[in-house]
């Protein structure tokens, strides 16, 4: 399956770009636990932290990458990698994560925006997210709702939500 590149320039030196090579998605996941490790372990249970970081560097997510399944974006603003966002099967965000020095600026919408689109390029009428306490507001803000209450699997505390796209 072939990989499409997207580049989206927005305002202010900022490119969001699809990730296409390995090494580029390496300082994706790097960015995610980094971010993961500022704001979310701190609330996780060591199993929980353990379960995300066995999910985000362990064989499955190379292999949906490199098989199409798992589209991934990156922002950069100027020459810094500020966010990433994935989308498994076009129709589930799997990770997304902005660095704090970079909240609040839009990168987390316009990221959102480029999954959105893959999804709707694949007919996709609805995204859905399994969302950390810090991403509930955000999500809200990107018009997704509940659909369960929180659950709690490998460790890992989450509130499903979708939207309608």
């Amino acid at each position: 399956m072939t990989v499409k590149t997207n580049k989206i320039h927005t305002p202010n030196d900022t490119a969001i770009k699809r990730i296409t090579a390995e090494d580029e998605l390496h300082a994706a996941f790097t960015l995610a636990e980094n971010v993961f490790m500022q704001f979310e372990a701190p609330t996780f249970t060591k199993r929980g932290a353990e379960s995300f970081l066995s999910f985000l560097w362990g064989k499955k997510v190379k292999e949906m990458f490199k098989n199409g399944s798992f589209a991934v974006w990156s922002c950069y603003c100027g020459n810094e990698l500020a966010g990433m966002i994935a989308l498994r099967d076009c129709e589930h965000i799997s990770l997304a994560f902005v660095r704090s020095d970079f909240h609040r600026q839009g990168i987390g919408r316009m990221l959102y925006a480029a999954a959105k689109a893959e999804a709707l390029s694949h007919g996709t009428k609805r995204i859905t997210v399994n969302a950390s306490d810090c991403g509930i507001p955000f999500y809200h803000a990107m018009g997704f709702r509940q659909t369960n209450i929180q659950l709690l699997a490998d460790g890992i505390q989450y509130t499903p939500m979708a939207a309608r796209i």
